[in-house]
C-alpha cells in the first residue's frame, strides 16, 4: 500500500512540475501572436467628381382643375369622353340656356326703359333751366327735377349691371376648359340638374409640363443651395420599369429642414409635351449638382457605420489597421468623397473588416498563401 502512494506522489508532483515549466515558458515568449488578417486595399484618390445626387420622388400635375358650373341649371349637352385631352377655351359642357336668355331680354328691356326715362328727364331739365334764370319756377323745383335726372342716371347704371350678369350668367351656360391637359372620367350624364359651384362634372389635369417632388437628406442643402443660386441645377428622371430618361431642372427649394425625417423638399420641372409621364408616378431622380474639386474619393464599401457614426479603417506603412471616425460626401460611379478623416495617397481597407480591430495586423488577401507553398491550381500544387 505504501508503494502506491508513493507512486502517486511522485505522479502529482511531476505533473506539477510540468505546469509550471509550461506556464513559465509561456511568459518568456510573451502573448501568442495571431496572423495577420487578409484584406483588400486600395488608395485614396484626389479628383473633380461630379455631383449627382440619387434619390426617389413623385410626379405631380402643375395644376388640376375641378370643373364645376357657375350656373344652375340642366346639363343638356356633353362635348367631351372620358379622359379626353383639351385645350384651353375648349367646350366641355352646355347648361340649358333658355332661362339665362329670357333674364337677358329682362334686363335689356328695363336698360332700354331706363334710357327713355333717363332722357326724358335730361329734356325736362334743360327746358325749365331759362324758366329758372327768369324766376317762373323756384329753385325748388329746379332742384327737384335735377333731382330726378340724376336718379334716372343711377337707376340705368344699376339695371346695366343686371344686363352685364345676366349676358355673363348666360355665356357661363357653356362649360370651356380653363387649362390644357388630360380630362378624368364625367361625373354628370345628360339630363341631370346641375347645381353652381357645388355639382362637379369632370377633372383636369395639366400634363405639360410636370412637376417633381423628392426629398433628400440635409448633408445637400449647402450645394443645392449654391448651385441654384448661380445657375439652373439639371435633373434627370426615370420611372420605375423604364429605361429612357427624362431632362429637367430643379425650380424650388423648401425654406426649412424636416426636424423628424433629417430632409429638405425640393421641387424640379421636367417637360412632358407627348404625355409620356403621368401624374403621380414613382420615379428615381438624378439631381447633377455641379462639380467637387480635388475631393478625396474611396471606393463605398470602404466606409462603415458604427454606433458612433461612419468610420474606415486605414493601412499605415507598418500594415497596422487604424480606425478613422469620417465624413462622407457625395456619391459617384461607386465611389464616395471622403471630406474629413482620410487624406489622398492613404490605403484604406475596402474588404474584410469584420475581423479588424485598431492596431491589427493585415495583409492583402492575396499574399496569404504560406511560404514555400504553391497555390491550389498552381504547378506543384495540392
Amino acid at each position: 500500500m505504501n508503494r502506491y502512494v508513493r507512486f502517486a506522489v511522485i505522479l502529482v508532483t511531476g505533473c506539477t512540475l510540468a505546469l509550471a515549466l509550461g506556464a513559465c515558458s509561456q511568459r518568456q515568449n510573451g502573448p501568442p501572436q495571431f496572423p495577420p488578417s487578409a484584406v483588400q486595399t486600395a488608395l485614396a484618390v484626389k479628383m473633380d467628381t461630379p455631383v449627382v445626387i440619387d434619390a426617389f420622388g413623385n410626379t405631380k400635375d402643375q395644376a388640376s382643375v375641378d370643373v364645376v358650373p357657375q350656373v344652375s341649371g340642366m346639363l343638356v349637352q356633353t362635348f367631351i369622353l372620358d379622359g379626353a385631352i383639351v385645350t384651353n377655351g375648349q367646350p366641355l359642357f352646355l347648361i340649358d340656356p333658355r332661362d339665362y336668355s329670357i333674364r337677358v331680354r329682362q334686363a335689356d328691356g328695363l336698360v332700354a326703359a331706363d334710357k327713355a326715362n333717363l332722357e326724358l328727364n335730361r329734356l325736362t331739365l334743360e327746358r325749365n333751366r331759362p324758366l329758372l334764370a327768369k324766376n317762373m319756377i323756384s329753385a325748388e323745383t329746379f332742384d327737384t327735377l335735377k333731382t330726378k335726372l340724376d336718379a334716372a342716371t343711377a337707376q340705368l347704371q344699376i339695371d346695366a349691371a343686371a344686363l352685364d350678369q345676366a349676358r355673363l350668367d348666360l355665356s357661363r351656360c357653356m362649360v370651356t376648359s380653363s387649362v390644357n391637359g388630360v380630362c378624368s372620367k364625367r361625373f354628370l350624364d345628360n339630363g341631370n340638374l346641375a347645381v353652381a359651384n357645388q355639382t362637379k362634372l369632370t377633372n383636369i389635369r395639366t400634363y405639360d409640363p410636370l412637376f417633381v417632388d423628392l426629398s433628400v437628406s440635409e448633408q445637400y442643402l449647402e450645394i443645392l443651395r449654391r448651385e441654384m443660386a448661380a445657375g439652373k441645377v439639371r435633373i434627370e428622371i426615370a420611372p420605375r420599369g423604364e429605361t429612357n430618361s427624362y431632362g429637367g431642372e430643379m425650380v424650388f427649394l423648401d425654406n426649412a429642414v424636416n426636424l423628424q425625417t433629417g430632409t429638405i423638399l425640393l421641387r424640379g420641372q421636367v417637360p412632358n409635351p407627348d404625355r409620356k409621364l403621368w401624374a403621380q408616378q414613382f420615379i428615381e431622380v438624378r439631381i447633377l449638382a455641379g462639380i467637387a474639386r480635388d475631393a478625396v474619393m474611396v471606393p463605398e464599401s470602404v466606409v462603415q457605420f458604427g454606433k458612433d457614426g461612419p468610420y474606415a479603417f486605414v493601412v499605415d506603412k507598418n500594415n497596422k489597421a487604424e480606425l478613422r471616425m469620417v465624413k462622407p460626401g457625395v456619391r459617384y460611379d461607386n465611389l464616395l468623397q471622403i471630406i474629413e478623416g482620410v487624406k489622398p495617397g492613404e490605403k484604406v481597407v475596402v474588404l474584410g473588416q469584420l475581423m479588424l480591430y485598431p492596431g491589427a495586423s493585415v495583409a492583402e488577401a492575396a499574399q496569404q498563401a504560406p511560404s514555400g507553398t504553391a497555390p491550389a491550381g498552381a504547378p506543384g500544387g495540392k
